[in-house]
């Protein structure tokens, strides 16, 4: 019986492909959909070493890492060797079969996509054939790392695997990560790009604001009650402004006026850039875009923040003058007719009325009573299966898309039907 090493059936691991790679003196070619981060620092340790020539091909394509048929870290550091070696990667678009060439020695295999089987660790149970002789001559004039082929010349691997490329596969798997799944459990799903958000923004419109009367004011009503109400209603667009400074778009600090407009106009830039509106149904958003879109009014928020703590700083002498306005109008009525609650105590002075007049209408206008706290909302609903089969959505949906400029190839990619595996111990 052949001994492990002597055998034409084997096992592929990490553990056997680095050996391979280790033992090369004089040429390594390595293809795979991708890679793994012990066999990168195998190869790492053969980049600097000048006597032996060394070619990479690996897939640019993110789904490799999330079924498991290479890792991240793995990725990475072979982006990070390669740099330092100035070693350049190239890529092969679909390979899913796995190639090591260490001198006359030919490793062919099938990679184990990790999320779906852990993989075979014995050469009972073989997944590669370990080939020598000629084989590795045609096998490196293929992919272009023999002395008379080039890159252009090779079946495979013509392309870079450039640093942005590899820089774009570690974005699009941070920001959808793997998964681990047990393929005995199916289920029929219904998936959504897109998603309903409810956004709005509470008390902070103070220029349409009033201060109800205080009722037992001398009975007060019909027209002296109006008047009551435009006198409160001194807070116009002036009033409500404040210099704050801000970060421009080249990162320079500038001073600018914020007022209700100001405000208004940064709420609805949110509402334009990620909400689209769909007649009888609400808005929806694309679920890539949520956490720009959280970003966004969170800033919004501050901003608010910032704005109501610098108004609060200036309406002191507004407030005041507001204040002494009211009572010097309601002084004559309010001393003709005192409220029953001036005269619980006897009979008061005209100094007295005017005291506990200006304690109620400084109560009813004080800070507190205009600047509220304002709240920004938001409310994430997924659009029901039911939803997306009425005819009458459908229309009013694509309508909305359309008059957004949602290109016509992401249309048809919204939503999706098919058959989807739960995670391992846990439910769809």
């Amino acid at each position: 019986m052949k001994t492990d090493e002597a055998r034409t059936f084997t096992v592929a691991t990490d553990e056997s492909l680095c050996a391979l790679i280790l033992g090369a003196k004089d040429r390594i070619v390595f293809v795979a959909p991708g890679i793994t981060e012990e066999v990168a620092k195998a190869l790492g340790r053969k980049f600097s070493d000048d006597k032996v020539s060394v070619t990479v091909v690996l897939d640019s394509d993110p789904e490799v890492y999330r079924l498991g048929l290479g890792t991240l870290e793995g990725l990475t550091a072979l982006k990070e060797l390669s740099d330092s070696q100035m070693l350049p990667l190239r890529r092969q678009e679909g390979i899913r079969i796995g190639l090591v060439v260490a001198d006359d020695q030919t490793l062919i295999y099938s990679p184990i996509p990790q999320l779906v089987e852990a993989g075979s660790t014995s050469v009972e149970k073989p997944n590669a054939l370990l080939l020598r002789g000629a084989t590795a001559d045609t096998l490196c004039e293929a992919s272009g790392a023999s002395d008379d082929s080039t890159p252009m010349d090779a079946e495979i691997g013509r392309a870079a695997l450039t640093p942005a490329a590899v820089d774009a596969i570690q974005k699009d798997v941070q920001k959808n990560p793997p998964e681990p799944f047990d393929l005995t459990q199916k289920r029929r799903v219904f998936s959504s790009k897109l998603q309903f958000v409810e956004f709005s923004v509470e008390r902070y419109q103070l220029t349409r604001q009033s201060v109800p009367v205080p009722a037992y004011l001398m009975g007060l009503a019909g027209d002296m009650q109006d008047r009551w109400h435009n006198n409160l209603r001194l807070l116009n667009m002036e009033d409500t402004a404040v210099l704050m400074e801000m970060d421009g778009k080249d990162g320079q600090k500038r001073t600018v006026s914020v007022d209700q407009k100001y405000i208004d106009e940064e709420r609805k830039l949110i509402e334009k850039r990620y909400l689209i509106p769909v007649t009888g149904f609400g808005s929806v958003m694309f679920k890539s875009d949520q956490d720009s879109f959280e970003k966004d009014t969170k800033a919004f928020d501050d901003l608010l923040c910032r704005y109501f703590s610098k108004l609060e700083e200036q309406l002191g002498e507004k407030l005041q003058a507001l204040t002494s306005s009211v009572v010097e109008k309601l002084l004559p009525s309010v001393k003709a007719n005192p409220p029953e609650d001036y005269l619980r105590f006897g009979a008061p002075s005209g100094d007295d009325i005017a005291g506990l007049l200006r304690q109620d209408i400084e109560s009813a206008v004080s800070i507190k009573t205009l600047l509220r706290q304002h709240k920004v909302k938001k409310v994430y609903k997924d659009i029901a299966y039911q939803s997306v089969k009425s005819d009458d959505f459908q229309k009013q949906l694509r309508m909305s898309l359309v008059k957004a400029k949602v290109p016509a190839t992401r249309l048809g990619e919204i939503f999706k039907e098919s058959n989807a595996v739960l995670k391992k111990g846990g439910l769809l």
